[in-house]
C-alpha cells in the first residue's frame, strides 16, 4: 500500500542531494509521486519499501518519517491546531515530541508548544533509548511540518570509512558521503546487483560505498600502488568479493567487449594529482575516459563525474560529440580555489 512520506535533505548542497534522492528511487524502480517541496523537505508518496531502500543507499537524507500533517504558520489559530494533532499521539507512552526551527522559523512556537504539552513529553536519549518513537515538527518558511520519525542519518556510520582511517590512506581522497553519492547518482540498482566501473579508484573509497550498498564494482587505476592500496582498504571492509581490482588506464583496454550498469568517478584534478592544475594533459585525459565511457557503458544507461569549473564549457563539447545527453551539473566548492562541477550524463542509444 502506498503511503505519504516525508524527506530532509542535506542543506549544504541542496540540489545533489534532491538528485540523489531521485535517482535511488529510480535506480530501484519503486513508484513515487512528488507531492510537494518545502525548502529541504520533500513530501512524497510510495511504498515502504522507498523507505528502506532510502535508508541503505542515501548519503544526504538526513530525516525520513511518515506524513501526519502540513499546517500554514498564517493561520490565527496555528498552535491550538498543531496542539489538537500531537496530544492525541502524546496521550500514549509510546510517542515523545521534538520540536525544530529550520532557518530561523517558528521560534516562538516552538516554544509555546513546550510550556504547553511540558517537559515530560519531550523526547530525551532516556526515552528514545527505551523506544519511545519521535514525533516531530519541524518549522520552515510559512509552514510546519509534522511526521513520525523513522530514520536519522548518524555521521558516525560513516566515520570509520573517513580516508584517514582506512588501512590505506592517500590525501585528497573523496569523503564517504560524497562518494556514495556518486555512485547513487549513476543510477544503478542494488536489487539487481549491478556492476558500477570506477576507473580512476585511486584506494578504492567508491567501491567501498558501492559495496555497502549491495552492489559489484570494477576498481581500476593506472598507478599499481593505488590498485594495491585499493585491495587493501577493499578486504579490510569486506568487500573482495564484490569488488573487481586491476590496472588499467583509461583507454579500458582491460575490459575488453564488457559492459557496465554505470560509471561513477573522481578523475584526477587536485593539486595532490597529476596531471596538475588545469592544463591541455587533463583535458585529453578526461577526452579519452569520456569517449571510452560511452563504449562501455550499457545502452541508456549512466556516468558520474567531476571537473574543474574552468573546463566545463570544453567538456560540455566533448560530451555530446562523443554522444552523451547532460542530465544534470551541481556545482561543488571544495576549497577557495577549486570549484569542481557534477556531471550526470546518459548514453543516448
Amino acid at each position: 500500500m502506498r503511503n505519504i512520506y516525508i524527506a530532509r535533505l542535506s542543506h549544504e548542497n541542496h540540489s545533489l542531494a534532491f538528485s540523489e534522492f531521485k535517482s535511488i528511487l529510480l535506480s530501484e524502480e519503486i513508484p513515487f509521486n512528488l507531492e510537494f517541496k518545502v525548502d529541504e523537505f520533500v513530501i512524497f508518496e510510495s511504498f515502504r519499501q522507498a523507505l528502506d531502500i532510502l535508508v541503505k543507499r542515501a548519503g544526504l537524507v538526513l530525516e525520513l518519517g511518515e506524513f501526519i500533517d502540513i499546517i500554514s504558520t498564517d493561520s490565527g489559530n496555528v498552535l491550538n491546531e498543531i496542539l489538537r494533532i500531537i496530544r492525541d499521539y502524546l496521550s500514549s507512552d509510546r510517542f515523545c515530541l521534538e520540536v525544530d526551527s529550520v532557518k530561523g522559523f517558528g521560534k516562538s512556537l516552538c516554544k509555546s508548544i513546550v510550556e504547553s504539552i511540558g517537559a515530560r513529553n519531550i523526547c530525551t536519549r532516556k526515552k528514545t533509548s527505551s523506544g519511545s518513537n519521535i514525533l516531530k515538527i519541524s518549522f520552515i518558511a510559512n509552514v510546519a511540518l509534522i511526521y513520525r520519525m523513522v530514520y536519522r542519518r548518524r555521521k558516525k556510520i560513516y566515520e570509520s570509512r573517513e580516508p584517514h582511517r582506512r588501512p590505506i590512506y592517500r590525501p585528497g581522497t573523496m569523503k564517504p558521503v560524497l562518494a556514495r553519492v556518486f555512485v547513487n547518482l549513476s543510477k544503478v540498482s542494488s536489487l539487481k546487483h549491478e556492476v558500477v566501473l570506477d576507473p580512476f579508484c585511486g584506494v578504492g573509497g567508491f567501491a567501498i560505498e558501492a559495496c555497502l550498498m549491495g552492489l559489484n564494482t570494477i576498481c581500476c587505476d593506472i598507478d599499481k600502488s593505488m590498485v594495491l592500496g585499493a585491495k587493501l582498504n577493499v578486504e579490510g571492509f569486506g568487500c573482495s568479493s564484490s569488488v573487481e581490482i586491476m590496472q588499467m588506464d583509461a583507454g579500458f583496454q582491460g575490459l575488453a567487449s564488457s559492459r557496465v550498469d554505470g560509471i561513477a568517478t573522481d578523475p584526477p584534478y587536485g593539486i595532490q594529482s597529476i596531471p596538475r592544475g588545469i592544463d591541455r594533459s587533463l583535458l585529453n585525459l578526461l577526452s579519452k575516459f569520456i569517449e571510452n565511457s560511452y563504449h562501455v557503458l550499457r545502452k541508456k544507461r549512466c556516468a558520474v563525474f567531476a571537473t574543474p569549473i574552468q573546463l566545463s564549457r570544453e567538456v560540455d563539447i566533448i560530451l555530446r560529440k562523443s554522444g552523451f545527453e547532460i542530465l544534470e551539473k551541481h556545482l561543488d566548492k571544495v576549497h577557495s580555489s577549486l570549484t569542481r562541477v557534477i556531471y550526470v550524463v546518459k548514453k543516448f542509444d
